[in-house]
């Protein structure tokens, strides 16, 4: 993914708008609450306020960094330390802003309750507790993209668009790039076997032509609706055949990488007859791939299909 920095920061900025939006309708509604038991100006309507930020707070590390970790585990993109602290600059300065906007809000009638101390002391536990969990978030952050980005145990994207000649968009729309990523991991812990070779390049091979046949149906220039309708359902048909036949190929790489007397031959079968049935359907629609697929089947299997 291009910029990737620049796409995790929009889609921060959106979930931050939702946990200040969601912070506004509650603040609404308990306000609404109090009003109506005629105890709009009371110390405990202006805490419950109060509270409610809180939760904004505890929110605002977590969410937002969710969003870093996920995204990058998922392009396989490493965490470097100049974006550890904009992240972290980034927090703190949307964190400093709703805390001036609760006391704005807050603080003039803890005041008028005589409870300003009280506010000023909240709102230096608020920073403490936030100061720590966005430390542990960072932490946390940092330990998932290491372990799947920098220790190499997935490819990136850019790595699965060359190796299946594929475009990105495609990987997304059929939703298998993190399926992908698991079969090759599986590959790559028999890759060395060269007696495999051939097989697993076979079955690579497959996945190829299925994603090039695949895309070559996007002839979207259809006269009428009926035809523009009629091409959308084949294509959603398409999308979920090719991301089923991608995920049913698991079970039996599952077992490849096994000793070869610890193996389930009747998983393998299985799989394999799942895998067959997908690609003899739809008037055999993907059956020119089924020769890619069966080598490492008769070998794992001892027979053909």
């Amino acid at each position: 993914m291009d910029n990737i920095d620049d796409k995790i920061d929009t889609w921060m900025r959106d979930k931050l708008v939702s946990l200040i939006q969601e912070n506004a309708v509650r603040i609404k509604r308990t306000t609404t609450k109090f009003t109506g038991n005629n105890k709009k100006h009371t110390l405990e309507h202006w805490q419950a306020l109060f509270d409610s930020y809180d939760k904004v707070f505890r929110s605002l590390p977590r969410d937002l960094l969710r969003v870093e970790r996920e995204v990058r585990v998922k392009f396989v993109s490493p965490l470097t330390d100049a974006r550890v602290n904009r992240l972290k600059t980034m927090i703190n300065s949307e964190a400093e802003i709703l805390i001036q906007k609760r006391a704005k809000e807050c603080r003039p009638q803890f005041e008028k309750l005589g409870q300003g101390d009280l506010f000023d002391q909240q709102v230096q536990q608020t920073r403490e507790k936030l100061n720590k969990s966005l430390e542990e978030q960072i932490q946390k952050t940092l330990d998932a993209v290491n372990s799947e980005a920098g220790q190499g145990k997935k490819l990136s994207v850019e790595d699965l668009i060359k190796i299946y000649n594929v475009k990105e968009s495609t990987l997304h729309e059929i939703n298998i790039i993190s399926p992908l990523q698991s079969i090759n991991a599986q590959l790559a812990k028999v890759n060395g076997d060269s007696s495999l070779a051939d097989s697993l390049e076979n079955l690579q091979q497959g996945f190829r032509n299925l994603f090039q046949d695949f895309q070559k149906n996007r002839i979207s220039d259809v006269a009428t609706m009926a035809a523009r309708k009629k091409l959308k359902m084949e294509v959603a048909r398409d999308t979920m055949t090719v991301r089923e036949i991608v995920i049913t190929t698991q079970p039996f790489l599952d077992q490849l990488v096994l000793p070869e007397d610890k193996r389930n031959p009747e998983v393998v079968r299985k799989s394999w007859g799942k895998v067959f049935e997908i690609l003899e359907g739809q008037e055999g629609r993907w059956a020119s791939v089924i020769p890619n697929f069966n080598p490492l089947y008769e070998l794992m299997c001892g027979e053909g299909n």
